[in-house]
């Protein structure tokens, strides 16, 4: 199954392959999947010609909450989050600098 994204808004990606990515504010992002979440701070950079970019800031610890509480994630899905954050930037028309 080929993945489709889906804007819901201006500030929220959903794919058909269950994630979703909301913008929460100017400074923080929520990822989302399977009932679990995780939070990410972002900063808008503006480019020479006054365009923004955003650099997307990885948590020292990655850990997923959702209502039974918390679990760390899997070192090998945090590749994957990144590249669906990514991806949902791009679909949002937010081009990402770089994520440190």
């Amino acid at each position: 199954m080929k993945e489709q994204l889906r804007n819901i808004d201006d500030r929220c990606i959903e794919s058909s392959l269950g994630w979703r990515l909301d913008i929460l504010s100017l400074s923080a992002v929520r990822y989302a999947e399977a009932g679990r979440s995780i939070k990410l701070e972002v900063e808008d950079r503006p480019r020479v010609n006054g365009e923004l970019e955003w650099l997307v800031y990885v948590p020292e610890s990655w850990i997923w909450k959702s209502e039974d509480g918390e679990e760390p994630v899997a070192p090998e899905k945090v590749s994957e989050i990144l590249s669906r954050i990514r991806l949902a930037f791009w679909k949002l028309d937010m081009p990402v600098k770089e994520i440190v």
